[in-house]
């Protein structure tokens, strides 16, 4: 696979690990002081996560296309070139 990674991890992937993190230390905080889970804080995590979510899927379809472009473009010059004996 030729898709070049910026870095070690995505950003989106980094998002999602990071919003996963937060909603079990909002869980964890609810479990231990006995109240409900703070509203507001869990629907910005919960939408973080479902944004990180939607670009990880839209980056790996980008990804798909480009190396299919590619593939097809080094099919299409192989054929076109004549073999020389």
């Amino acid at each position: 696979m030729n898709y070049r990674q910026d870095g070690f991890i995505s950003f989106a992937a980094m998002s999602i690990l990071v919003g996963g993190l937060a909603f079990a230390g909002l869980l964890l905080y609810g479990l231990k002081s006995g109240q409900e889970l703070p509203l507001w804080p869990a629907i910005a995590v919960a939408l973080v996560n479902i944004v990180a979510a939607g670009k990880i899927i839209f980056d790996v379809k980008k990804a798909k296309k480009l190396q299919q472009q590619q593939q097809a473009g080094a099919a299409n010059a192989s054929a076109a070139k004549p073999v020389r004996r």
